[in-house]
C-alpha cells in the first residue's frame, strides 16, 4: 500500500511539474520555426513569356511559411541569369542566402561573387542585398570590383538591378580617366 501511494504521488508530481512557455508554443503553432519544405540538390528555373531567364541551384533549400515567409539556402546557392539567346550573362553565388518572399528581398552572405560576363566585371563582397521592390542592389560591407582595366575597393555600394550603373562608397583604387578632347 505504501509503495502504491509513493508511485501515485511521484506520477502526479511528474505530471504537474511539466511547464510550457506560451511564446514557444505560439511560435510553433504559427509555423515560423518548422519548415514547410526542405529540398536537397534543388534546381529552379524561372521563365518569362516561355523563355528561361534564370536558374537557381542549391545543395539545400529550406522554406518557411508563417507571418514572414522566407527561403534559406544554408549551404549556399548559385543563380545564372540568361540573355535572349539563352547564354549566361551574369552569375551570382554565395555560401549563404535568405530570400524574403513578401518583402521581395534577397540577402546573400559569405564569399559573395557576381560575374558579369559581357562587361568582364566581377564583384566580391561578404554581403549583398537585392531589393526587388526598389530595383536596387546594395551592400554596406567591403566590396571589390574588378574590371578589365581597374580594381576598385570600397566600403559599401549601391547599384541598379542590372548592375549597369553603380556607386562605390569610400572608394579607393586606380582608375583610368580619359582626357577631354578640345
Amino acid at each position: 500500500m505504501i509503495v502504491k501511494s509513493i508511485v501515485i504521488l511521484l506520477g502526479m508530481a511528474m505530471l504537474f511539474s511539466c511547464k510550457n512557455d506560451i511564446t514557444a508554443v505560439s511560435a510553433l503553432a504559427a509555423g515560423d520555426s518548422i519548415p514547410d519544405l526542405k529540398a536537397k540538390n534543388f534546381e529552379f528555373l524561372r521563365s518569362d513569356s516561355g523563355r528561361v531567364v534564370a536558374k537557381l541551384e542549391s545543395p539545400v533549400m529550406i522554406q518557411y511559411g508563417g507571418s514572414d515567409p522566407h527561403t534559406i539556402f544554408p549551404e549556399g546557392f548559385r543563380v545564372e541569369f540568361y540573355n535572349r539567346l539563352m547564354q549566361v550573362e551574369t552569375v551570382l553565388q554565395a555560401e549563404y542566402g535568405i530570400n524574403y518572399t513578401q518583402r521581395k528581398l534577397l540577402i546573400a552572405r559569405k564569399n559573395v561573387v557576381v560575374n558579369n560576363y559581357p562587361k568582364q566585371e566581377q564583384l566580391n563582397s561578404d554581403e549583398l542585398i537585392w531589393d526587388q521592390r526598389r530595383k536596387r542592389i546594395y551592400s554596406e560591407a567591403k566590396v571589390k570590383i574588378t574590371t578589365p582595366t581597374e580594381v576598385l575597393y570600397g566600403k559599401g555600394m549601391d547599384s541598379d538591378e542590372q548592375f549597369k550603373r553603380y556607386e562605390i562608397f569610400k572608394a579607393r583604387g586606380e582608375v583610368e580617366v580619359e582626357e577631354e578632347k578640345k
